[in-house]
């Protein structure tokens, strides 16, 4: 059996794979008298097509240009995004990114094209596809050493290294097997409905749209390179016929101008559905299998509403390549060990506020239940007093502030906020405000929204701690 033999081995070349090859490769070249020898794997080179991971948040946008690679985002044609224009009923809000900051969108299949591309240019980088069918273990100490894979038609070959790094995506075949008994396992959301709809007028150009209503999970609309438009639909449940759905439960809620546009994309295209997942992550280097460690969306997942999971993936490879930067010897796990549980606690404050972020606002925007409807009615109004009110929240959104405990307090400023509205504001279908008599059932609401808020966030917290 032929076999290869390399410093590291990176097995993914989706977004964080390319992204760390190229980073490890650039920060350690001038740094060793013998380079570092990477392989990056991946089971096929063209390009991927994907209905999501195609808006990067500005955190994520500021991580990519300090790993040097900012100019994927060109090579792209990437279509700048100031922040989101929200919809619900009658009512909207113009939620802009903190001044200086932007997000970019893109296509996904041009995007990683780009990253494999940086990745293949960089220094001692071997790209190779070939499909990874295992983990070779050291028959004594039962360290990861290499992997086996083979190419289409090929024999199987081995692929040996000091370190193995996992970052082959949510449906990773290997989490088990280096975590071990794993706290938590991923678990399935729901479902995102994908649509590119072509010359579609957004009502607010240069902002993603998103349409909040009742009984289906939001809508965000975003604009594309070449006058594409990217329609994305929250689903809990696949409806038995998905067009059909689209057609009569959701289109009628949608801005005017871009009902047309979507009805005649839906006479021609297949709506595509992916499903979505939750994993918090896990502690590597301690109680892990020795000799691979995972990265991306094999160790961590969290609702894409919110579009942040290239952003956590980035400022992950940010880290970690710096910390790997500095190993003499990849061969000694104490050394990785070490890293990769710094890592563990440098990356939590960028990732525990995306990930608590997606799971909070994904429940307060399908609104299931009365108290997440009053919680809903409560952000709206709360953004709508201005931009000094959605300021800190879009910060936080957008991967720019990194900070559980500002997370925390706008969640429960949000929360009082809701509950002020409910006390003082005209319900649906009243003119006035609600009397006195009314309170005492009131207050067992507010009770119920506090508690709901609680059950929403508390897990998602305890998890990401």
């Amino acid at each position: 059996m032929p076999s290869s033999s390399y410093d590291v081995l990176i097995v993914g070349a989706g977004v964080a794979g390319p992204s760390l090859a190229y980073s490890l490769a650039t920060k350690t070249h001038n740094k060793r008298s013998t380079p570092l020898r990477i392989a990056l794997l991946e089971r096929s080179l063209s390009r991927p097509d994907r209905i999501v991971a195609e808006l990067l948040q500005p955190g994520g946008v500021t991580a990519l240009k300090k790993l040097g690679l900012e100019s994927c985002l060109e090579e792209t044609n990437a279509v700048p995004l100031l922040g989101y224009h929200v919809l619900r009923g009658e009512e909207d809000i113009c939620a802009s990114f903190p001044e200086g900051h932007v997000a970019q969108a893109f296509d996904h299949g041009a995007f990683v094209m780009a990253l494999r591309d940086r990745a293949r240019r960089a220094p001692n980088v071997e790209v190779i596809e070939t499909t990874v069918t295992g983990l070779i273990e050291d028959k004594d100490t039962h360290r990861v050493i290499g992997v086996l894979a083979s190419q289409a038609g090929g024999q199987p070959e081995s692929y040996f290294a000091d370190l193995v790094v996992l970052a082959e995506g949510s449906l990773s075949k290997f989490r088990t097997a280096i975590l071990g008994n794993m706290p938590y396992q991923p678990s399935q959301k729901g479902y995102f409905a994908g649509l590119i709809v072509k010359d579609m007028k957004l009502p607010m150009p240069g902002y993603a749209t998103m349409v909040i209503m009742n009984s289906v999970g939001p809508v965000v609309l975003f604009e594309l390179p070449n006058n594409e438009y990217r329609m994305l639909v929250e689903l809990k449940e696949p409806p038995a016929d998905l067009k059909e759905h689209i057609v009569h439960d959701i289109i009628p809620h949608l801005p005017s101008s871009v009902r047309a546009p979507i009805l005649k994309t839906l006479e021609t295209s297949r709506v595509r559905r992916v499903p979505h997942y939750y994993l918090p992550p896990t502690k590597q280097g301690v109680s892990s299998k020795e000799g691979a460690f995972l990265l991306g969306d094999s160790l961590n997942m969290r609702h894409p509403l919110t579009a942040g999971g290239m952003t956590v993936a980035l400022n992950d490879v940010l880290i970690l390549s710096d910390l790997l930067a500095h190993v003499k010897n990849f061969g000694d796990w104490d050394e990785i060990s070490d890293v990769l549980q710094k890592w563990h606690h440098m990356r939590k404050p960028l990732a525990y506020t995306i990930n608590a972020m997606s799971m909070s606002w994904a429940g307060i925007f399908a609104a299931e239940g009365e108290a997440l409807n009053i919680l809903q009615e409560g952000a709206f109004k709360f953004f709508g007093k201005g931009a000094q009110y959605s300021e800190q929240p879009m910060s936080l959104a957008a991967g720019i502030t990194h900070s559980p405990s500002l997370l925390t307090r706008n969640s429960i400023a949000i929360a009082l906020y809701s509950i002020w509205v409910l006390f003082t504001h005209p319900r649906l279908g009243n003119k006035s405000a609600p009397h006195f008599y009314e309170y005492p059932l009131l207050f067992v609401k507010a009770l119920n929204v506090i508690w709901t808020i609680g059950s929403v966030m508390v897990p998602v917290m305890w998890a990401e701690m």
